[in-house]
C-alpha cells in the first residue's frame, strides 16, 4: 500500500520545491535496528516453509522483528511521521501477537478484492496470514479493508495499522523533502 502513496507524495513534494537530497540528509538514529527488524521479517517469511526450525518458532521471530523495528523507530520519534508509523506498527503488532503470530485476514475482504485465489493458502496456513474467524482477537485491527484499482496499483486487503504506517511513511518523505535547510 505504501507504493501507491509514494508517487503522489514525491510529486507534491517536488511541486513544493522539495528534493530527494534534503530527504537523504535526514539523520536517522540506529538505522541498523530498523533495517535488521525489517530484514528479519522478510527472512522469516521467506524461510517459513523451507526451514522447520523457523516454522516451529515463527511467532517468536515475528515478535523479535517487530520489537527491533519499534525500538529503532522509537529512537527516531523526533522525525516527522515516525510516531504515526510506530502507531500503525503497534496496531499490527498487537493483533498479530493476540492471534498467535499471524495476521488475521478477512476471507470476505479477499474475495471482494478479487483475491480469492489466495484464500486456500491462507486456510492451509502457508502464509503470514490466518483466516479471520469469530475467535479472532482484535478483529477490527486485522486485514479487513479491501482495496482494488483504481485506488491502488493491485488488489489488496489492509489493516488500520497498514494505513497508519503508510500515512507515517508518506509524511516522513514529504516533510523530509520540503524541509528548509
Amino acid at each position: 500500500m505504501i507504493y501507491e502513496f509514494l508517487i503522489p507524495v514525491v510529486t507534491i513534494a517536488f511541486l513544493k520545491k522539495g528534493s530527494l537530497q534534503r530527504l537523504s540528509e535526514t539523520e536517522i538514529r540506529k538505522p541498523w535496528m530498523i533495517i535488521s527488524g525489517l530484514l528479519l521479517q522478510l527472512v522469516v517469511m521467506f524461510l517459513y516453509h523451507r526451514v522447520s526450525f523457523i516454522n516451529q518458532s515463527f511467532a517468536f521471530w515475528v515478535v523479535v522483528s517487530y520489537l527491533m523495528l519499534i525500538y529503532g523507530c522509537w529512537c527516531n520519534r523526533h522525525i516527522p511521521g515516525i510516531k504515526l508509523f510506530i502507531f500503525g506498527t503497534l496496531l499490527n503488532f498487537f493483533v498479530i501477537i493476540a492471534n498467535g503470530g499471524r495476521m488475521p485476514v478477512s476471507l470476505d475482504a479477499l474475495e471482494w478484492a478479487g483475491l480469492s485465489s489466495y484464500i486456500p493458502a491462507v486456510v492451509e496456513g502457508v502464509t503470514k496470514h490466518q483466516p479471520l474467524t469469530e475467535f479472532t482477537l482484535l478483529p477490527y485491527l486485522a486485514d479487513v479493508i479491501p482495496l482494488r484499482p483504481p485506488f491502488v496499483f493491485s488488489s489488496m486487503v489492509v489493516s488500520p495499522g497498514d494505513i497508519a504506517v503508510t500515512l507515517g511513511v508518506s509524511w516522513f518523505i514529504y516533510k523530509g523533502m520540503v524541509k528548509t535547510v
